[in-house]
């Protein structure tokens, strides 16, 4: 689910980048399972998502297999069995899409202590020095601010940022029950999807649908809400992302917001990209096609035990390039896979089915495979 991947990847998603560069001390967890069913975002007030400029995409009609966002279910020569949900985000239901070259996007530091601690008296702030590995990057610095009241906000790389307070404690392993639409006592999820959007809006971060969790069990009964985040009008990818340049891992991005009868208890971007230029708008793959590209892939390798693909989505991921700062941003199908293979029991008198999950990105353009480091074929 959504919130289980956001759970294992800790609380603060956008912290993978420390990982990665300093193994500071803030906590998180390892990357495993990308985001699942990211289509359901009937329980967020639809807000329609940024217009798209015509000159980067072409609408196409209702039958092309770009607009088809729904399940599939068959088994390719191969022998991979496919039962996915597919999701197409409106915006990218095109016959034709353009490949972008984009740069991060500077988050106002100022602006961000403005909303999240003014009026609190802070006992800490100040800047340290922060690896640049997230996609656009802008600086090598990370600056914080504590407060009295235990509350905690960092910007890092100029386009990344967390805020927590004391009370930031998740204890729910999986939110996809609490997928329900109802609204909790102290405002409605319609009003707080308002509050989150007004915040992004004075952040200039667009984002676009959003799906809520309403969790109403808990001692402190609280929504999450989770959004996509958009450039020039298209979503980025949630899921983790490759590049051409070898084995690379690319954190997904998306904004969270927790909020409670207290306000808001946490708000993070896990990147913020805005785009430099449009290429020339190119034929989009279908899904038909996309999937011939990942049929071939099997039946390039010996395979054992059984494949399947169990999520089909579409969005831009950013590629970093040489140059500091700089991405390219391409559409992409993305195949979430898992292998199931039987090996020996610890006894080594039986067997045991063991899963491997891993995905698969499909250049959306040219129908080339993006790779990636976490996950096997």
């Amino acid at each position: 689910s959504p919130y289980t991947r956001f759970k294992e990847n800790g609380m603060k998603r956008h912290l993978i980048i420390i990982c990665l560069a300093a193994a500071l001390c803030i906590v998180l967890s390892a990357c495993t399972k990308p985001i699942e069913n990211v289509r359901s975002y009937e329980n967020v007030s639809e807000i329609p998502a940024e217009s798209t400029d015509a000159s980067l995409a072409e609408k196409t009609d209702d039958s092309s297999a770009q607009a088809q966002s729904g399940h599939v279910e068959k088994t390719l020569s191969s022998g991979v069995k496919v039962d996915a949900d597919v999701y197409v985000p409106e915006s990218m239901q095109k016959s034709a899409l353009a490949e972008m070259r984009g740069q991060g996007q500077l988050i106002d530091y100022e602006e961000l202590k403005s909303l999240f601690c003014s009026g609190k008296t802070i006992t800490e702030e100040g800047e340290e020095p922060w690896e640049m590995v997230t996609p656009g990057a802008m600086e090598a610095v990370g600056k914080y601010v504590s407060t009295q009241d235990g509350d905690y906000l960092q910007r890092i790389c100029g386009n990344t940022f967390y805020y927590m307070t004391e009370r930031d404690i998740q204890d729910i392993e999986d939110l996809t029950i609490y997928e329900t639409g109802k609204n909790l006592d102290f405002a409605s999820i319609e009003e707080t999807d308002k509050t989150i959007r007004d915040i992004a809006e004075k952040l200039n971060i667009a984002v676009g649908k959003g799906v809520c969790y309403t969790i109403d069990t808990s001692s402190q009964p609280h929504y999450v809400f989770q959004y996509e985040i958009l450039v020039n009008g298209m979503p980025l990818a949630m899921f983790d992302g490759g590049s051409y340049s070898g084995d690379a891992y690319v954190p997904g991005t998306y904004m969270t917001a927790v909020v409670d009868a207290d306000g808001i208890r946490h708000y993070d971007a896990s990147y913020v990209l805005e785009e430099l230029e449009s290429g020339e708008s190119k034929k989009v793959l279908t899904l038909d096609e996309a999937l011939q590209a990942v049929d071939d892939k099997y039946n390039s390798v010996i395979m054992e035990g059984e494949y399947f693909i169990d999520d089909i989505q579409m969005a831009y991921t950013p590629v970093q390039t040489e140059e500091t700062g700089i991405v390219r941003l391409i559409p992409v199908w993305y195949f979430q896979t898992t292998h199931q293979i039987l090996l020996p029991d610890k006894s080594g008198t039986g067997e045991i089915m063991l899963p491997q999950d891993g995905y698969i990105l499909i250049n959306a353009l040219d129908g080339t495979e993006l790779l990636h480091s976490n996950g096997e074929i």
